[in-house]
């Protein structure tokens, strides 16, 4: 129903149309004087604040006369036909193949990948797109474009959530569109280890799997990383678990850094960090190893011959030493991983500091700063754990000359071959 508001005077008349949503002006023939600010004040009480352009537009189209008795526009709003709100993706849909199996390392070095909460696709709502008019007549925004809730239901797949609008991932990884259209994350890969060429630099968000030998490689991965074959001569920083089927074979520079577990077959003539476990199957010679956690041989045959390897919990091996008498360094100590780590990072400050290299200087002494502050906090809760707790190391095969046992501050020299040995921590 329209709506008419009249002047003091009587003489002007001002009708706000509903069907329209607009105003139209009305001028009686009375002989009297035209007061404008008779005007301005319906317009003002009638709550009018935009369209005044859109309505000289529409006098100067249609050749509209400003005449008494009859209405003509002061304010328009020119309203678009609705329809459906645009679906627009923040990355390319095209780019990745609907099959996971056939997405590949190339294809995603060319990808973007979202963090868990970004928004990944979204309705828009840009009132820059709109046909018509963005207000109407009362100042207020027109309603934008409609978006079907089922349809938009219907797009979410894997690891996404939809809401109002956006399309969410649920996950960190790269967006992709399976094979029904469905907005989907990828998470895990799994790839052929010869699509990883020596040389190349590996940085990945996703669960990785590498089926086959990997040599030369620099792998910087932020979820869990698994080798079906060896691993050679390569530098690698995982964030979460990792799982080798072969061998750690000579990663030394800077080697081999892991912020979960470690499972692995064997480990020749290299160096590996880990914050929590290790365990391995066969192997472990000449190497340097460092975990938080406990370290297990878990193969009857299993054996450490050479090399230094360092755990914060307790230590159960099947074999130690070997018959030539190699020297060979087994040892509970306090938070061996973040010390391994500080003595690295030292060493790396007086390369950079003799290169001047101050930008990334300032990187590692935060670094530095930070693992400092962890050391501190696992000696405290070291002080602090019960006393009942105690740390252990246990062999229960072959223990060879030339083997040292360190169980915190008390030492303990093989001199002579014997089978078995458990060591439990003292006072």
């Amino acid at each position: 129903m329209n709506k008419i508001l009249v002047g003091k005077s009587g003489n002007v008349s001002l009708e706000l149309r509903q069907d329209s949503s607009s105003a139209w002006l009305t001028i009686k023939r009375s002989g009297k004087l035209v007061d404008e600010k008779e005007i301005l004040d319906l317009i003002e009480q009638a709550g009018i604040k935009s369209g005044f352009e859109e309505a000289l537009q529409m006098i100067r189209e249609r050749g509209i006369e400003k005449e008494y008795d009859k209405p003509f526009p002061i304010a328009i709003c020119k309203k678009g036909e609705s329809k459906q709100a645009t679906l627009q993706y923040n990355f390319d849909p095209e780019l990745l193949p609907s099959d996971p199996a056939n997405i590949t390392l190339d294809l995603l070095t060319r990808a973007h990948y979202f963090a868990q909460g970004d928004v990944i696709a979204s309705y828009s709502d840009n009132i820059f797109e709109r046909d018509g008019s963005i207000y109407d007549i009362f100042g207020d925004l027109i309603t934008p474009p409609i978006v079907n809730d089922e349809e938009a239901i219907a797009k979410v797949g894997d690891l996404v959530r939809y809401e109002t609008r956006d399309f969410i991932a649920e996950e960190t990884g790269y967006p992709y569109l399976d094979e029904q259209g469905r907005i989907c994350i990828l998470t895990q890969l799994e790839v052929d280890a010869t699509t990883v060429p020596e040389g190349m630099v590996l940085r990945s968000p996703l669960s990785l799997s590498i089926k086959g030998n990997v040599k030369g490689v620099t792998i910087a991965g932020a979820r869990s990383l698994r080798i079906i074959g060896d691993l050679t001569d390569s530098s690698v920083f995982c964030e979460s678990d990792m799982e080798i089927n072969g061998k750690i074979i000579s990663c030394v520079n800077p080697g081999i850094q892991i912020l979960g577990s470690l499972l692995v077959g064997g480990i020749s003539h290299s160096r590996v960090y880990v914050k929590d476990s290790i365990t391995f199957r066969g192997l472990v010679e000449h190497s340097t190893l460092a975990c938080d956690g406990d370290i297990l041989g878990e193969d009857p045959d299993s054996m450490i011959v050479g090399g230094l390897c360092q755990a914060g919990g307790s230590i159960q091996l099947a074999n130690v030493g070997s018959p030539g008498g190699e020297e060979t360094e087994v040892e509970i100590a306090i938070s061996p991983f973040y010390r391994a780590l500080l003595m690295q990072m030292t060493k790396e400050s007086v390369r950079l500091r003799d290169e001047g290299d101050e930008a990334a200087l300032d990187e590692l002494h935060e670094r530095i700063r930070r693992c400092e502050t962890e050391l501190d906090q696992q000696l405290n809760s070291f002080l602090k754990r019960p006393v009942d707790i105690k740390k252990s190391v246990r062999v229960s095969g072959e223990v060879y000359p030339r083997t040292l046992f360190r169980v915190l501050k008390h030492a303990y020299q093989i001199k002579s071959r014997q089978t078995g040995i458990s060591l439990i921590e003292k006072e």
